[in-house]
């Protein structure tokens, strides 16, 4: 069975696109490498197609909501057709495109996780203490979710893994629920809302900072939120070691989520993959 890594590219010019690309034909990975695209930049196409990335243009499909809700919406069509046509992945990896870098090829990590599962990564702040996703919570599905969540660590909607029919209905629910919430727009509280509400129901493994699955550098190395965020870390903060971001045993991430918000790693990643 083949793996996939499926990222949407929506609104997005080449200079934001080629850090994901780029990266991941670095990894190693042997899987398809796919884009989900809405109408794409002129030149976009060809430069991801020159990558090894495949490209599925989904603009004649009518957009139904905004671009960060209706990628799942996309996702969810895109392995069901494939489903249709007796094509089954084994793992489905779906990440952000903008601000991803792959450090290692992603299944180095998942191939310890047998049989596959849904496999979440954790942010490192619980609820209580995480503003912008306590705020997005109550938004989306009122405060009441928010208090039965308050312990509860928020999984970041950017970095998503799991099997091909997982996938599949997780990006399903993501989009109705996200599309239902009075925020409308909520794709990470829907995530969380889901699977912390099922959390005795669902196989899911939650990777926090200390596995070497993704790096959530927003929360966990911003350098403008990290001293405040530090007394309520739920676990261990990343390094840089050799141009790369690296658990506390030293071992790199498999994914660099939010490299943006540290410029030091920032500027180490463009300049490794030529941005």
């Amino acid at each position: 069975m083949q793996d996939c890594v499926v990222g949407c590219v929506a609104g997005h010019g080449w200079d934001e696109v080629k850090i994901w690309a780029r990266s991941l034909g670095a990894s190693g990975f042997a899987g398809r490498k796919v884009a989900l695209v809405r109408d794409p930049a002129p030149g976009l196409a060809n430069a991801l197609a020159a990558e090894g990335v495949e490209v599925v243009d989904f603009s004649p499909v009518p957009a139904a909501a905004s671009s960060h809700v209706e990628r799942f919406r996309q996702l969810h069509r895109y392995l069901l057709g494939l489903r249709r046509q007796g094509v089954v992945y084994r793992w489905v990896v779906a990440t952000d495109v903008r601000d991803v870098c792959f450090q290692r090829d992603p299944l180095s990590f998942l191939a310890r996780l047998d049989p596959p599962r849904l496999v979440l990564s954790r942010e490192g702040l619980p609820y209580r203490h995480a503003a912008w996703n306590a705020g997005n919570m109550v938004d989306a599905f009122g405060p009441e979710t928010l208090e039965a969540l308050a312990e509860a660590a928020p999984n970041n909607v950017g970095v998503l893994a799991g099997p091909h029919q997982a996938m599949e209905g997780l990006a399903l629910l993501i989009a109705h629920l996200t599309r239902a919430s009075a925020g409308g727009g909520a794709d990470q509280a829907a995530l969380n809302m889901l699977t912390e509400g099922l959390a005795s129901a669902l196989w899911v493994h939650r990777a926090g900072s200390a596995e070497p699955w993704a790096c959530q550098a927003g929360v966990m190395a911003d350098p403008n939120r990290i001293d405040g965020n530090r007394p309520h870390l739920l676990g261990p903060e990343p390094s840089w070691r050799d141009g790369r971001a690296v658990t506390a045993a030293g071992e790199p991430y498999a994914i660099l989520h939010q490299y943006d918000r540290v410029p030091a790693w920032q500027a180490a990643v463009r300049a490794r993959f030529g941005w």
